[in-house]
C-alpha cells in the first residue's frame, strides 16, 4: 500500500497541485495578454518555431552525448 509507507502523500500531491498552478497561471495570463496585441496566427507560427528548435537541439545534444 502506496498510503502506508508515504504519510505525506496528500501533501505532496497538494504542493504538486499549487506549484503548477502558480507557474501555469502567469503563463495563462501573459498568452492572454499576447493575443491582444498579435494575431493569434503569428502566435502560433512562433511557438511552432521555437517546439522545433528545441526539438533539434535536443537531437543534436543526444547524438553527441
Amino acid at each position: 500500500m502506496l498510503a502506508a509507507r508515504y504519510h505525506a502523500y496528500m501533501w505532496v500531491v497538494a504542493g504538486t497541485t499549487l506549484g503548477m498552478m502558480l507557474a501555469n497561471a502567469p503563463v495563462v495570463w501573459l498568452g492572454e495578454r499576447m493575443t491582444c496585441l498579435v494575431p493569434l496566427r503569428t502566435v502560433h507560427l512562433v511557438s511552432a518555431a521555437i517546439f522545433a528548435a528545441l526539438g533539434v537541439v535536443a537531437l543534436g545534444l543526444g547524438a553527441s552525448a
